[in-house]
């Protein structure tokens, strides 16, 4: 069928009293870790079809039945091809990618505006509907400012209103600069949180790469972030992932200041540098190196929550969460502790539903390594979303006391 007969018996479905086929969507953004309820209508009972999403340089493709009211809703129907089961987000999910990665933006000076993505329907060869879906990292209202003050280098985010609010210090792995809005802090700051998303290597006017980093770097944004008028400094959090993991646990171990503490894909003990020198130290607190060894987790001021998958390929995280769980309870640690791991998933426990398919072939920034983060695409979706869902519930509760 010729895309121009597609388009002749579409319309004249339409003159005999049956709508066109169209996407249903959400017509104002969404949060880019929500779910999108796609769907269309107007198409012919039983006939296959299938659909595009194509967007920040990724592409995905399934193909779907329409239902006896000419329907297709991914919210409950699974595709015959593409992708396995009922899955609302598949088709953000496992997406692959078919351009070149775009270079992020080290420092964040604006609310990023919305992701493009496009959606496109085809019968037999021919296009039958568009539409766009349009995804934000950070809600509207959210105002994010560049940092570069009290020797600190990061991205405030704040929320509307100038109550006091908790806060969340956020830090980036061994990929070295700032966590970028698309990860943690713009999904915190969209739910009411203050965020500071810190760099501490890897961007002008800080060390080149993670090595001799001192704590007190740490705890200067920490008392940044309590001067300001508008964060609650008896409810600040440290959130981290990989090497940021390993240094919240240890600046909550440190400083008490720090009231929670949230690790993804955590060690339990100091490693060394990363990533030119094996033998350089990463830590110093007091003008000496952190010694290699066990993080005194039980110092901590407040609850923890560890997060990790068990196929993790860089380090075993989810053993390394179970050490901290397991020292915590010698010590009679008074807070609360959850640990919180994925089967089928590694090390990569971003935000959610973004796509999954190169968690196994992406180069590390500096290095230029492949990195093998572990686990399969699908268990790295669910986990992502499991986590994320974990994340935000320990947050409501610190929150709320």
């Amino acid at each position: 069928m010729t895309k121009a007969v597609a388009l002749l018996l579409a319309a004249f479905g339409a003159a005999a009293g049956q709508s066109a086929p169209r996407f249903d969507l959400p017509r104002m953004p969404v949060l880019t870790d929500q779910v999108v309820p796609i769907a269309m209508s107007g198409l012919t009972p039983g006939h296959s079809l299938t659909i595009t999403l194509r967007g920040l340089g990724f592409v995905s493709h399934a193909a779907f039945v329409a239902d006896s009211a000419g329907r297709v809703d991914l919210m409950r129907m699974a595709p015959k091809s593409g992708y396995d089961g009922v899955e609302p987000m598949g088709l953000f999910w496992f997406a692959e990618r078919e351009t070149q990665a775009i270079p992020r933006e080290m420092i964040t000076v604006n609310n990023p505006p919305p992701e493009i993505w496009q959606l496109t329907a085809e019968q037999d060869g021919a296009v039958i509907a568009t539409d766009t879906v349009l995804r934000r990292a950070v809600a509207p209202d959210v105002h994010v400012r560049v940092v570069r003050e009290s020797g600190i280098i990061g991205a405030l985010y704040q929320p509307p209103g100038d109550e006091r609010r908790p806060a969340v210090l956020v830090l980036g792995g061994s990929e070295g600069g700032l966590p970028p809005a698309q990860a943690a802090p713009g999904g915190l700051a969209s739910r009411g949180y203050v965020v500071l998303s810190l760099a501490y290597f890897g961007v002008s006017g800080l060390p080149p790469e993670l090595r001799d980093i001192p704590l007190e770097y740490f705890k200067r944004a920490i008392d940044w972030l309590a001067a300001q008028r508008f964060v609650d400094s008896t409810r600040i959090a440290v959130m981290g992932a990989s090497r940021g993991a390993e240094a919240a646990l240890l600046i909550g171990s440190t400083y008490p200041q720090v009231h929670a503490v949230i690790a993804t894909s955590p060690s339990n003990v100091v490693v060394h540098g990363c990533c030119s020198d094996r033998f350089a130290n990463a830590w110093r607190l007091d003008g000496a190196p952190v010694p290699r060894a066990e993080i005194p987790v039980e110092n901590i001021h407040g609850p923890v929550l560890l997060i990790s998958g068990r196929d993790d390929g860089v380090w075993p995280s989810t053993r390394s969460a179970e050490s901290i769980v397991r020292r915590l309870k010698e010590h009679q640690f008074a807070y609360e502790v959850t640990c919180a791991s994925f089967p089928d998933a590694g090390h990569s426990l971003i935000r959610p539903h973004s796509p999954t398919m190169d968690i196994n072939s992406r180069r590390h920034p500096l290095t230029g390594r492949i990195v093998r983060a572990g686990g399969t695409p699908m268990g790295t979706a669910r986990a992502r979303e499991e986590a994320w869902k974990n994340v935000l519930e320990f947050l409501n509760a610190f929150s709320s006391r």
